[in-house]
């Protein structure tokens, strides 16, 4: 049970950046621009849920099998938490956007991005825990 957060992790960073990458694409796509934005808003919300999921995960791990660890007060948990965080605020503006919000256009790739640097750092910060 101690390693499933650390690879259920890996593969939602691997799922991240894939839809960072989307994201990226769409700013200059000349091709296939709809079907590019229907993958990145489908994946973009499986992606959020997997976050927060795997957030859970990683406090129920450590409240359960790292007795050796205190909940809660780790980089890595400070940093998950930012990047739950940075996600819920590209989930919302997601969300404005598709209501038509201009300014959430603004804010979206930058929390985006935001999100995928700061999961780099998360990343680095896990393995300092990994037994």
């Amino acid at each position: 049970m101690v390693y499933l957060h650390p690879l259920f992790g890996a593969l939602v960073l691997a799922l991240l950046v894939y839809v960072g990458r989307l994201g990226l694409q769409l700013r200059t796509a000349r091709h296939d621009r709809d079907r590019r934005a229907a993958r990145h808003q489908r994946l973009g919300t499986i992606t959020y849920a997997a976050v927060l999921l795997s957030w859970l995960g990683g406090l129920a791990s450590t409240a359960l099998d790292r007795p050796d660890l205190s909940v809660a007060t780790s980089l890595h948990f400070r940093s998950g938490t930012a990047l739950a965080l940075l996600l819920t605020g590209s989930w919302l503006t997601a969300r404005a956007m598709r209501a038509g919000g201009a300014e959430a256009r603004d804010w979206h790739p930058w929390l985006g991005a935001a999100a995928v640097l700061l999961a780099a750092a998360h990343v680095a910060a896990g393995l300092r825990l990994t037994p």
